[in-house]
């Protein structure tokens, strides 16, 4: 391409796609560039299983939790391009090993109810820790949706309205935001039920004994408020919504084209090359890819050694610690009738996401991987896609997405196929426990950490791109000159999930991208 576009963006993730949206309905000139055949990243799903053509495999997210209150979805006008959702309600429920349970609904009240039954101290005090959570979203949605550095007086108003009709909770917002998510589970919970419920939930976030984890929480005010949103067709919908809305505001996608280099001239970034040969000249080049990735794309000797060597030493499941996943595909539906029989309520679970895990299950599977040993039993969670949206599985069919919040990056005695398989075993064994229908399984799909690194090109498989935690949060984001408001060197910035404000299905990196980008553009002419 001869002649130059405005800004070019590696990557056709959730991201990327969201940073072309408001560029060019900014009126820029943009081009997005995927190295898969699809757009997506961690958003697409497809059909990955040769023994179950007709099962539609989820091998990344599943849920547009965040996004519902990032505006994108609003923005981009998705639901003109085709996104539709199902809300299951209870959207999450604690499976006990006994046959009870614990459901989370839409209704906080009635979520209460429900661990009341369980525990009638824990019932209460799930709604005072509920208080606590609803401080925090008040106050933590416009810190994520505002950009670092640089807060807009919307989001900041509105943090310091919240902080100020909060202040009375600031010693436990402060325990909240410092404290593990184990301790501040049994700080404020009783039963070991209500303790698994909420570890369950916190997992999905990172080691649930790491300082600060206790933050993810904020996801049970999130769920009462949004509800989990889950695409009718999977995320490829949504991102398939994203790509059409693009692209009827003039951006160009370009699949199945890789990188081979980020030009770098002069000091500043003039562009790339593609792997066919092909150069797209930019005035400005916004990476939403694994920031590791996107720096050693860079033309040799271009960029500072500093900068350089500060994304190399940012942390990628530097515990050991990652998620693996497996869609198991059956030839007949998937029921819970063990802790449906128990509830005697009518509330059936179904639709729900199963958490399966005692607190101990829980915490040795963090411990576990970090000294790299695969355990026999798993802390999981068990999506029943099929349940909430039928047209992912045949008439009569089940898909269940399967997913551990943490396995060994490297295991101790190497990933191989038979130690692969050995755990898919021990996986769906402990998983029939709880669910009928694993005994009719025709196919699966299943990803260790290292699968999805090469699969996507994301460091140590790593979804989050770079560990979370406070020293890798805001400006600081995914390292130290990364993450302000400024290009980190001229016409170059990034945008993915390694950006603030993290992992996760929102958007806003590639929004907030999309702002510097105008900005540093206007400084161009």
């Amino acid at each position: 391409m001869t002649d130059p576009v405005d800004v070019v963006i590696v990557g056709a993730g959730h991201n990327g796609m969201a940073a072309a949206g408001y560029l060019s309905r900014a009126g820029k000139k943009v081009v997005v560039v995927e190295r898969m055949a699809k757009v997506g990243g961690m958003t697409s799903s497809g059909y990955m299983i040769p023994e179950a053509p007709e099962h539609l495999v989820t091998p990344c997210a599943v849920e547009l939790l965040f996004a519902r209150g990032s505006g994108i979805i609003e923005d981009l006008e998705l639901d003109k391009y085709g996104l539709r959702t199902v809300d299951p309600d209870p959207t999450y429920a604690y499976l006990d090993p006994d046959g009870s349970s614990i459901a989370i609904f839409r209704d906080p009240r009635r979520t209460a109810e429900d661990i009341a039954r369980i525990n009638r101290n824990d019932g209460k005090a799930y709604l005072e820790f509920l208080q606590c959570l609803d401080a925090m979203m008040d106050i933590g949605f416009p810190l994520m949706k505002a950009e670092p550095g640089r807060p807009d007086a919307r989001n900041l108003s509105k943090m310091i309205g919240s902080a100020i009709r909060n202040v009375k909770l600031k010693d436990a917002l402060t325990a909240i935001s410092k404290g593990t998510a184990d301790q501040v589970a049994c700080e404020r919970f009783e039963h070991p039920a209500t303790i698994a419920l909420l570890l369950g939930i916190a997992a999905g976030a990172g080691p649930v004994d790491d300082d600060g984890n206790a933050a993810a929480y904020m996801i049970l005010a999130v769920l009462h408020r949004l509800g989990t949103g889950k695409p009718i067709g999977s995320l490829q919908a949504f991102a398939d919504a994203m790509a059409a809305s693009i692209a009827a505001s003039g951006a160009t996608i370009e699949l199945n084209a890789p990188v081979a280099e980020i030009l770098v001239d002069g000091g500043a970034a003039k562009g790339i090359r593609l792997a066919d040969g092909r150069v797209i000249r930019s005035k400005m080049v916004i990476a939403t890819c694994d920031p590791r990735t996107a720096m050693a794309l860079t033309t040799p000797g271009g960029v500072d050694r500093m900068l350089m060597k500060r994304i190399e030493h940012a942390p990628a499941n530097r515990a050991n610690a990652a998620p693996f996943l497996a869609n198991v595909a059956m030839s007949k539906p998937l029921t819970l009738d063990r802790h449906n029989q128990w509830r005697q309520d009518g509330v059936n679970l179904d639709q729900a996401v199963g958490l399966i895990g005692t607190p101990e299950e829980v915490r040795e599977s963090f411990a576990a991987a970090k000294r790299g040993d695969i355990p026999r039993r798993h802390a999981m969670s068990v999506t029943p896609l099929s349940n909430s949206d039928p047209s992912q599985a045949p008439a009569g069919q089940s898909l269940a997405y399967v997913y551990l919040p943490a396995i060994a990056v490297d295991a101790r005695e190497g990933w191989s196929p038979e130690l692969k398989d050995r755990t898919m075993t021990d996986i769906v064994r402990h998983a029939s426990e709880y669910y009928s229908g694993f005994d009719a399984e025709v196919g699966r799909f299943v990803e260790t950490p290292r699968d999805r690194e090469k699969r996507l090109n994301v460091t140590n498989g790593c979804v989050t791109h770079v560990d979370f935690g406070a020293l890798r949060a805001g400006v600081h984001r995914p390292a130290t000159g990364f993450g302000g408001p400024k290009p980190i060197f001229p016409g170059f910035l990034m945008g993915g999930a390694g950006s603030h404000p993290g992992g996760g299905v929102s958007g806003i990196a590639g929004r907030i991208a999309a702002d510097r980008a105008i900005r540093a553009l206007k400084a161009i002419r």
